[in-house]
């Protein structure tokens, strides 16, 4: 048995061939010769597929043709996974079309030029989406310390990465600053640049801690106690819309402001007394609760 010929028998019969486009003897042996592969007659055809069904292929018999009847993923299967991949906004388009390359390996190009007709069209972010989910997931598992520097921001800063977490087909990565143990996190696809570094993460903080904080910054904005708040940008830039994107992914910008769909809490207030002066709270009631609470901190701090 040629095992090069038998290789490629199985990728023709992959991807040129369904259960509606059968191959003849002829077209398998005109297919393989396309690939360098020669071949005398049509006996030999006949035998390596009984070869193959004997191994545990799967390979059907319809009008005088052979297709591959059972692939590692179904039409539906490989469906899924697509619009999976798609939907998730951190990814960029060229590696996006790269994974679904790969994925379209597995099924028929019938079946993939059926897929594509289907296809959903995403915002994709900027950047070498794999490249830089290497260098953090490589300083997670080596406790190494990353240099990042986020879209519209001048300075580079070093953080010590402590998770990576997807929420509503978004990667958010969680970090904390040298020498400190308060927790921070960033949307993935709002950081542009990523370098490693050499430097251990010199503070141990417990799962536990990161894995509250982590449902903190997002059960506590998107609980079913969440209603719609207004608020006025006051001074209104690129970077302050970004750092907002980054806090808050449900953020809808109207003409003047924005609006948030979020619990009131003690954490929202807390994520906003970062933006001082630069956001106003249109709602006059939810501003009432928000500088009570202001008023507490300093009292407490006083």
């Amino acid at each position: 048995m040629n095992r090069e010929r038998i290789i490629q028998l199985i990728e023709i019969l992959k991807r040129n061939s369904d259960f509606d486009h059968p191959l003849s003897a002829n077209e398998l042996i005109a297919l393989l010769e396309e690939r360098g592969v020669k071949i005398n007659n049509r006996k030999t055809i006949y035998e390596d597929i009984r070869t193959l069904n004997d191994n545990g292929y799967d390979i059907d018999n319809a009008n005088d043709g052979y297709y591959l009847a059972e692939a590692p993923f179904s039409l539906a299967e490989v469906k899924i996974i697509s619009d999976s991949l798609s939907s998730l906004k951190s990814i960029d388009k060229a590696l996006l079309e790269s994974l679904n390359a790969k994925l379209y390996s597995f099924i028929s190009e019938y079946e993939e030029a059926d897929l594509k007709k289907l296809e959903y069209s995403f915002r994709h972010g900027k950047g070498h989406f794999l490249n830089r989910l290497e260098d953090i997931l490589h300083a997670l598992r080596n406790e190494k310390t990353l240099i990042i520097r986020r879209r519209n921001h001048k300075d580079s800063e070093e953080i010590a990465p402590l998770f990576l977490h997807r929420y509503n087909d978004q990667y958010y990565l969680y970090y904390h600053y040298l020498g400190s143990s308060k927790i921070y996190h960033c949307r993935f696809d709002n950081i542009e640049t990523i370098r490693l570094t050499d430097r251990r993460n010199d503070i141990v903080i417990k799962k536990e801690e990161i894995i509250r904080y982590i449902n903190e910054s997002t059960n506590a904005y998107y609980s079913n106690k969440a209603e719609t708040i207004r608020f006025e940008i006051i001074n209104d830039t690129d970077e302050l819309r970004n750092r907002l994107l980054d806090d808050f992914p449900n953020i809808i910008f109207t003409r003047n402001g924005f609006s948030l769909k979020v619990s009131v809490s003690h954490v929202l207030f807390a994520k906003l007394a970062a933006y001082g002066e630069s956001i106003k709270i249109s709602d006059p009631k939810i501003a009432e609760e928000y500088i009570n609470y202001l008023k507490k901190i300093i009292t407490r701090n006083s």
